[in-house]
């Protein structure tokens, strides 16, 4: 019976988490489900109680996910469980005024059916559960439903014989036994780990009254000469009630603290001044308070707190030199609220820099100037009506959860990673491509007049910030979810010229950065989706022929086109799976919420069954590419824009669905969903002469996460320069050098000789010439280099007899790489004029 009442606790423990899902959005670190993957672990100690913000964040499991927790209990605890709800029932002997052994073959089970569960929040911070579940008693490897199979096996010692009795709650009046358990979210005092922080206990666990085994649910035969028939079936249920109320409230809180207490961890230790339960052989040993098993396990954050490189992990990949060791807590902290049929919890917050030794914060990073923390600290922030209600805020939409994040814990976390230097930037080709020459040839035409040796060079910036940023969570209609503003920038540019990179101008500026989330495919996408500069100045220019004020204007002209390069950098955040169950934004999801003068960002979200899934595969083609040279230039820029086709289709769905279509540029943030298989596209990024990378997936409409995975990837090239060419003499001719911004070695040659028919295009960069047209008292030579865009660059170079071949061996051959080749002879005879006259003058000083 010991064992068959262990059903109880491994039923309970997915209805306890099923409870807890409100706060998946904050799970990480030391709390739900670690951070590895973000360059996150636990605080040994815990974040400064001083240093906390309350209601940072405010989540919400709202009456609708209660409801859809308690429709789909047996899902949920079947994905949870794995293997079924199948429980051994090993032997054990207890005694009752006699000696009773329960399953004396040890080859005994119980098999559980969910009938229904209730949840009910109760003031002030409670949460009843009423859980009614079908039993059946096995025996054996039978089958079930065959006969003799719902057996479990009882020996009463007084007499000789095996009785045999089974347990099948269907016999009685109702189908179910039920259980009864309160759980309550409170406030954890007088443990310096875990104050101030939220735990759930368990307060009672009760057989739910009028609702135990009955006496007709038991069924008893066997024994010698059918001795067993003589039993009284009242006392063998009292027997096993008593066993299962017994143990089912230990067995509960078991449960619940194998799958709610901290444990080591992948950092193979417990917090500051807890103790591992005996020796650290695995990272799921469970910490407690103190030294000995019995001692209470310490709660699990229900949220997250630790500590770790920012810079490294979220910007190593572009931006390698950035180093950002902060720690951050944003944790379930206080009572609980049970509310409007619902349960709310408010989180505490914070964020602080840390020295790159974990050991001193604040630890000022000295990439950025000294400037105080925000004030008043800590911030007075509201618990919003808004996290208390059952619908999505400003609708009557409802959602199952709910979080909001409060803007003045945005501005301070903003400090935090102001000071911790995680905004000192340093990327280049990490980061895109296109940046590189290229991208700004049309724009700052001085600036190829830099590289050497190679025109279409990298080109890296280096941000600076002067202030930390400040978070404004827009709450109007068609506002930008979030507008961050990045004050006193400081923007330095370099190109890589003779083996290093060049500092060649710095841009200050103001930038206002606008930006939304995006939902699609199961991921939330940060997309931004401007960039605005403001006050802007150029200084550090003395490398370039344009003027300062020019330079400022110009960028902050196409600065804006940047922001799909910035947006290429932040990963997409996976909606986590819970218990099976997908995590679905629905339309207006995402949206600001004000509570008086405070303002919070909210994320709501529905669970959901597994949706059925498609295997769709993108396909993409473009055409008709038509260019506006004028309007690439900053004189004229945009007048009028570039346009291409974009040509769609799919392969996996099926003949009756409707599939639609999204496409980006440069990994910029994707466009509006269209059942158009072909569009003219016109984005301003167009206008910037590159490679462009444009990509395309599919969905079937109505079928959220059918989006195709892998997007469908063409280039674009975007290029009105010609090639740079010169002639040089080789051994056997004439060779030809060519540099062109975008092509880089992908070009083609033709060449012709005095004015005769065009070769064919090829990659031969190298004309060979025969002796006759060597020996030729005056010939030129002509090469024409194409680029990938069919751009055609020009040279032509005359050979005049008599004068040395530069190739040859013995000469000299020096010379400066693009000069005109047709004054080389009246440089000769300068030089010779210049020595004649040296010449001259020595003899008259002797004479």
């Amino acid at each position: 019976m010991h064992r068959l009442a262990r059903f109880w606790g491994r039923t309970w423990k997915p209805i306890v988490a099923s409870a807890l899902v409100m706060l998946v959005f904050a799970c990480g670190g030391g709390g739900c489900s670690g951070c590895a993957g973000c360059g996150i672990s636990p605080i040994p100690g815990a974040f400064p109680v001083a240093q906390r913000i309350p209601n940072s964040a405010q989540v919400r499991l709202t009456s609708g996910g209660i409801g859809f927790l308690e429709s789909n209990i047996t899902p949920i605890v079947t994905t949870v469980l794995g293997a079924g709800l199948d429980f051994p029932v090993h032997t054990m002997t207890v005694s009752a005024g006699l000696s009773v052994t329960i399953c004396n073959d040890d080859h005994c089970s119980a098999h559980i059916d969910i009938e229904s569960v209730d949840i009910t929040p109760t003031p002030p911070n409670e949460l009843v559960v009423h859980l009614r579940a079908i039993l059946h008693s096995r025996h054996g490897s039978c089958v079930p439903g065959s006969a003799g199979c719902d057996i479990t096996t009882f020996t009463n010692h007084s007499w000789p014989g095996t009785c045999d009795i089974g347990l099948d709650t269907t016999h009685g009046s109702r189908d179910y036994v039920g259980v009864t358990a309160t759980l309550r979210l409170r406030n954890i005092t007088g443990h310096p780990a875990r104050d101030g922080y939220t735990e759930l206990v368990v307060e009672s666990v009760v057989l739910t009254p009028g609702e135990d085994v009955e006496t007709a649910d038991l069924t008893i035969s066997g024994g010698f000469l059918g001795a067993c028939g003589i039993l009284n079936l009242d006392f063998i249920k009292n027997l096993v009630i008593g066993q299962l109320a017994g143990q089912i409230s230990g067995l509960l809180n078991g449960a619940i603290g194998d799958n709610l207490c901290t444990t080591v961890g992948t950092a193979g230790q417990c917090p500051t001044g807890t103790f591992p339960d005996g020796p650290v052989t695995t990272a799921t040993t469970v910490c407690r308070y103190g030294p000995t098993h019995a001692d209470a396990c310490v709660p699990m954050l229900l949220g997250t707190d630790g500590r770790g490189d920012l810079g490294g992990a979220f910007l190593g990949g572009f931006s390698p030199g950035t180093h950002a060791p902060i720690q951050l807590v944003l944790a379930a902290g206080g009572d609980g609220i049970a509310v409007n049929n619902g349960m709310t919890v408010d989180m505490v917050g914070g964020f602080m820099s840390m020295d790159r030794t974990f050991t001193t914060s604040p630890g000022h990073n000295s990439c950025v100037p000294r400037i105080d923390p925000p004030t008043p600290f800590p911030p007075v922030i509201p618990q919003a009506a808004a996290f208390q209600g059952n619908v999505i805020p400003g609708t009557t939409t409802s959602a199952h959860l709910g979080i909001g994040i409060a803007e003045d814990y945005l501005n301070y976390a903003g400090y935090g990673m102001f000071d911790s230097g995680m905004l000192c930037i340093g990327t280049g080709t990490r980061l895109s491509q296109q940046l590189s020459t290229g991208l700004l040839s049309a724009l700052v035409r001085s600036l190829n007049s830099l590289t050497f040796p190679d025109t279409n060079a990298s080109v890296a910036i280096s941000v600076r910030p002067q202030l930390p940023p400040t978070f404004a969570v827009g709450t109007a209609a068609g506002s930008p979810l979030l507008t961050i503003t990045l004050p006193h920038a400081m923007i330095d540019f370099y190109v890589w010229s003779t083996e290093r990179y060049v500092r060649f101008m710095t841009y200050q500026t103001d930038l206002v950065i606008e930006m939304n989330l995006e939902v699609s495919g199961g991921q939330i996408t940060p997309m931004i989706t401007s960039i605005t500069p403001m006050n802007s100045m150029v200084t550090n220019s003395e490398l370039l022929s344009e003027s300062p004020t020019m330079l400022a204007s110009t960028l902050e002209t196409v600065i804006h086109m940047f922001a799909g390069m910035l947006t290429s950098g932040i990963s997409p955040i996976s909606l986590p799976a819970i218990m099976g169950f997908n995590l679905d934004i629905p339309a207006g999801g995402i949206v600001g919420v004000s509570e008086g003068s405070d303002d919070f960002l909210s994320i709501w979200a529905n669970l959901s069954l597994a949706p059925e899934t498609r295997a769709i595969d993108t396909r993409l083609e473009l055409s008709d590419l038509v260019l506006s040279p004028s309007s690439m230039e900053v004189e004229h820029w945009g007048e009028t824009p570039n346009t291409v086709w974009l040509h769609f289709a799919s392969e996996g769905a099926d003949a009756s669905e409707t599939v639609e279509y999204q496409y980006r540029v440069d990994q910029g943030p994707w466009s509006a969903w269209t059942r158009d298989q072909r569009i003219q596209i016109t984005d301003d990024v167009l206008l910037l002469q590159a490679r462009h990378q444009i990509e395309a997936r599919s969905r079937v409409v109505g079928l959220e996460r059918s989006v195709d995975a892998t997007p469908a990837s063409t280039t674009l090239i975007v290029d009105t320069l010609p090639p740079t060419v010169t002639l040089d003499r080789s051994p056997n001719g004439m060779v030809a050098t060519a540099d062109d911004i975008i092509s880089d070695g992908d070009l083609t040659y033709r060449f012709r000789i005095d004015g005769g028919a065009w070769s064919e295009w090829s990659t031969q960069d190298e004309v060979a010439l025969d002796a006759a047209a060597l020996a030729s008292s005056h010939l030129v030579v002509e090469v024409e280099a194409r680029d990938e865009a069919g751009n055609v660059g020009t040279a032509r170079e005359a050979l005049i007899r008599g004068l040395p071949n530069p190739a040859a061996s013995g000469g000299c051959g020096c010379r400066a790489t693009g000069a005109d080749r047709g004054h080389e002879a009246l440089g000769i005879a300068f030089s010779l004029l210049v020595l004649g006259v040296f010449v001259s003058r020595r003899r008259k000083e002797r004479v």
